[in-house]
């Protein structure tokens, strides 16, 4: 960061010193016929110009891109301080038993489901423990996410 912030303000500094300079303004003023050697002097000038500024808007950029990481680390503490305690639960949780229904399809369909997952995530090669996966609620949906759309 120290070497960004230095190049910055070595790149700043020409910057000011190409705008500051005397032959620019008068380029700007003079209307007359110049030779070819003046006429590729203010063209040369107005090239280094052009990419000193160019460099210096590409450090800002590069600088503002690097607080960015300390953006995520700002919404991190202010979700952490936002976020409620939340209460322990047992691992599985059968859901409110309708009449007519078996509890032991509900926990049967817990178990695959719960198995599905920890197989999908093994193979997408995330290391979960044996008894990382908790089943907090099963519900049935309203409506299909399709009559939605």
């Amino acid at each position: 960061m120290k070497k960004i912030k230095s190049m910055a303000g070595v790149a700043c500094g020409a910057l000011f010193a190409a705008l500051s300079n005397p032959l620019t303004t008068k380029a700007a003023v003079e209307t007359e016929e110049r030779s070819l050697g003046e006429t590729m002097g203010y063209a040369l000038l107005n090239t280094v110009m052009g990419i000193v500024i160019v460099f210096c808007v590409l450090i800002l950029i590069s600088a503002l891109i690097s607080l960015f990481k300390y953006i995520n680390r700002f919404e991190q503490k202010m979700a952490a301080k936002n976020a409620a305690p939340v209460p322990e639960t047992p691992s599985v949780q059968a859901p409110e038993e309708d009449a007519g229904e078996e509890l032991a399809d509900d926990l049967e369909l817990v178990a695959v489901i719960t198995a599905a997952i920890h197989a999908y995530e093994e193979a997408q090669g995330n290391d979960i423990p044996a008894d990382g996966l908790v089943v907090r609620s099963i519900r049935k949906a309203g409506k299909s996410r399709w009559q939605n759309a």
